[in-house]
């Protein structure tokens, strides 16, 4: 099996190949504005490096959101213009899946209650704690109410500082190998690229 997997979704702009469930190497970089750009040349890359052919892929894992919005719209339209020409399956994930996997691989205590925060601007926050809180958008008052009621739960982000919540937070940084690691457990739930559906969780008041 050859997945490509492309994280474009938070501040930092990842690929990774993997080849028969071993990663054949792998680029992490923040981009800034350059992402358009320089994702199809990471991307490519990979694929030389790896003596490997478009048509060679059999999925191509994608961070679906929730996110900044430029980096959901490149992510999204080069992973599917590459799944249209080469056949591949989409094999969507949550950020809000990614960074508490990332947290996890990183922290010994797996059992711990993990709140995950993502900024949305205007007082709102993308939010999820696995079978606590359902993965939505939040006013910044609900999720200190939730917090107030779970005081053993750990709250996590990329970007603490810029979340606008002044409550205690872990930093973790989007990891794309992480990504290929829930992408590997996922494969089940791939798509076509005509199906694939991205994670805003944009209400027009936000949600709480």
């Amino acid at each position: 099996m050859n997945m490509l997997a492309v994280d474009c979704c938070l501040k930092l702009t990842g690929a990774a190949l993997m080849i028969d469930g071993v990663i054949s190497g792998h680029v992490q970089e923040d981009l800034g504005r350059t992402q358009t750009a320089e994702l199809p040349k990471i991307c490519e890359h990979l694929m030389a490096s790896a003596n490997l052919q478009w048509d060679n892929l059999d999925y191509i894992a994608l961070t679906n959101g929730p996110g900044y919005f430029t980096g959901i719209r490149v992510g999204a339209a080069y992973v599917t213009g590459l799944a249209y020409a080469s056949g591949a399956k989409i094999i969507p994930v949550s950020t809000l899946e990614m960074l508490p996997f990332t947290f996890r691989k990183e922290n010994s205590d797996s059992s711990q209650k993990i709140l995950t925060v993502i900024y949305a601007g205007h007082g709102f926050v993308y939010a999820s704690c696995d079978g606590f809180l359902e993965a939505g958008e939040y006013s910044h008052e609900a999720v200190r109410d939730w917090l107030r009621e779970n005081p053993d739960a750990v709250t996590i982000s990329d970007d603490p500082e810029r979340t606008g919540l002044d409550v205690v937070m872990t930093r973790v940084k989007p990891d794309v190998l992480s990504l290929c690691e829930i992408a590997q457990n996922k494969i089940d739930s791939s798509v076509s690229p005509s199906s694939l559906k991205i994670c805003y969780y944009r209400a027009p008041q936000g949600v709480n």
